[in-house]
């Protein structure tokens, strides 16, 4: 990675430490509910053995970096950007939960690929949703509050290229349609998500630095 890419990680390693720490003091006022229904395992299966089956929908909102690699890297910077998901979580299907979500990313060109192809301006603008399904690993750590996952998403893909007018790039289309399979690990840390995961996409494959909090809407 450049020396952007590089401040670009340690900032997402500082502000994941950061809200790791301070949910060691934060008010626990709302957690019964969360903690019990999604995150404690051992809760989860005397609900499954002696109880009916509880599912909920919850959403999350949050922010991530987006470092292209391999080819992609050549015409593309790291950048943030936003992402949504909504997701099912039940008794019945427990430790997995399914959800959908959607991203949107920017990514500006490096001046070297900028002067070597005479252009003033050059953008990558990926728009992504899909389906993805968390598998938690409850039996690596056992605790109300911080449980590893793994997670494997299918996506598709709408990318545009902004670049200068009365230019036609070879090999290079301003708009393309793309399919990604992407695949990581992850924690939950009360209401936080952090994971990273790779997500391959032929020649516009990148890795993903991620960090959402995520809120119940319904219980049933």
């Amino acid at each position: 990675m450049g020396n952007k890419s590089v401040k670009y990680f340690l900032f997402i390693i500082i502000i994941s430490q950061s809200l790791a720490y301070s949910q060691k003091f934060s008010s626990l006022s709302d957690e019964n509910y969360f903690a019990d229904y999604y995150l404690n395992s051992d809760t989860l299966k005397k609900k499954v053995k002696y109880s009916k089956q509880i599912s909920g929908l919850f959403i999350s909102a949050g922010t991530g970096l987006s470092v292209p690699v391999s080819d992609f890297s050549n015409s593309a910077n790291p950048s943030f950007g936003i992402t949504g998901r909504i997701e099912y979580a039940s008794t019945s299907i427990f430790p997995l939960v399914i959800g959908a979500d959607v991203s949107y990313f920017t990514h500006n060109a490096p001046d070297e690929f900028k002067t070597g192809n005479l252009l003033n301006n050059f953008k990558t603008k990926i728009l992504s949703a899909g389906l993805n399904i968390e598998y938690c690993l409850i039996n690596i750590l056992r605790s109300s509050f911080t449980i590893p996952f793994f997670v494997l998403d299918v996506k598709y893909n709408i990318m545009k290229r902004e670049y200068d007018e009365n230019r036609q790039l070879e090999n290079i289309q301003k708009e393309e349609n793309k399919v990604s399979i992407g695949t990581g690990i992850g924690f939950t840390m009360f209401i936080f998500d952090f994971y990273g995961k790779y997500h391959y996409m032929k020649n516009s494959s990148y890795i993903g630095f991620y960090v959402k909090t995520k809120i119940p809407v319904i219980r049933f």
